[in-house]
C-alpha cells in the first residue's frame, strides 16, 4: 500500500481543502493517506467523511503533527487528540495509550520546530519532501538505521500539487494491518523533493500574512 503519511490542510496552516487534497491523492494513485494538522484532528475528521461522500477508494489513517516541548511529533492511528506542550516522552506515552503510532517528522531540520534527540518513537520520517538540501533527511536515515527503528517517508504537503512526494510504501494486507506494518518496519521509502519554486511560493504566502508593522 502506497501511503502519504504526512500533510497539512486548510484546518491548519495547508492552503487547500480536504476534498482537494483527497482528489489528487486518488489521481496520483495512493492507496490513502493522513491528515496531519497541528494540534488538531479536523482534517482527518473531515477527510473520513469526504472520501465516503466522494465514493473515493482511500484508506483514511487519522493523526496529527502534535506540538511537543521537544518538537513536532507526529500522531498516527488516534481517534482523540492528545495535549500538547508536554515533553516527547510524555506524549508518546498518551499516544500508545490512544492506541496509535509516533513517529519523528522531518528531525534535525533547522527552523521547522524539529526533534533534536529521538526519543522512543515507532518510527522516524527519513524522507521529507520539503527538505530543500537533504542533510536531514540523511541523518535521520542513519540514526534509523543506527537504532533499529522504523523508517517513513512523508510529503509534508501545504498544498494539493506536492501531495504524494513523499511516500511509505507499507507491506500490509488489510487497513488494520497498516500500524503494525509500520511498526514492524515493513516499509519501503519512495519520495521526490518539492520543487523550489513550490517552495518559494510558500514562503512568499507566509511573508504575505505577516502584519506590515511586524516586518518593518
Amino acid at each position: 500500500m502506497r501511503l502519504d503519511l504526512h500533510i497539512h490542510s486548510r484546518h491548519s496552516d495547508g492552503r487547500d481543502d480536504v476534498e482537494d487534497i483527497l482528489r489528487m491523492a486518488a489521481k496520483g494513485g495512493l492507496a490513502g493517506l493522513s491528515i496531519t494538522d497541528h494540534n488538531t484532528l479536523d482534517g482527518s475528521i473531515a477527510a473520513r467523511k469526504a472520501v465516503r461522500k466522494l465514493g473515493l477508494d482511500l484508506i483514511i489513517i487519522m493523526g496529527a503533527e502534535i506540538s511537543t516541548r521537544d518538537g513536532h511529533l507526529l500522531a498516527l492511528g488516534i481517534e482523540e487528540l492528545p495535549p500538547r506542550d508536554r515533553s516527547a516522552e510524555e506524549t508518546i506515552e498518551i499516544v500508545h495509550e490512544l492506541g496509535g503510532i509516533a513517529i519523528a517528522p522531518h528531525p534535525y531540520h533547522p527552523f521547522r520546530h524539529s526533534l533534536w534527540r529521538i526519543p522512543p518513537v515507532d518510527a522516524i520520517e527519513v524522507f521529507n519532501s520539503r527538505h530543500f538540501v537533504g542533510a536531514a533527511n540523511g541523518l535521520a536515515y542513519w540514526q534509523a538505521r543506527r537504532r533499529g527503528l522504523a523508517m517513513v517517508a512523508g510529503s509534508d504537503s501545504h498544498v494539493r500539487e506536492t501531495v504524494g512526494l513523499g511516500v511509505t510504501e507499507v507491506f500490509a494486507d488489510d487497513p488494520e494491518g497498516i500500524l503494525p506494518a509500520i511498526k514492524a518496519g515493513k516499509t519501503r521509502i519512495i519520495g521526490k523533493r518539492t520543487p523550489t519554486s513550490v517552495l518559494a511560493g510558500q514562503l512568499g504566502r507566509r511573508i504575505g500574512r505577516i502584519p506590515i508593522m511586524r516586518r518593518l
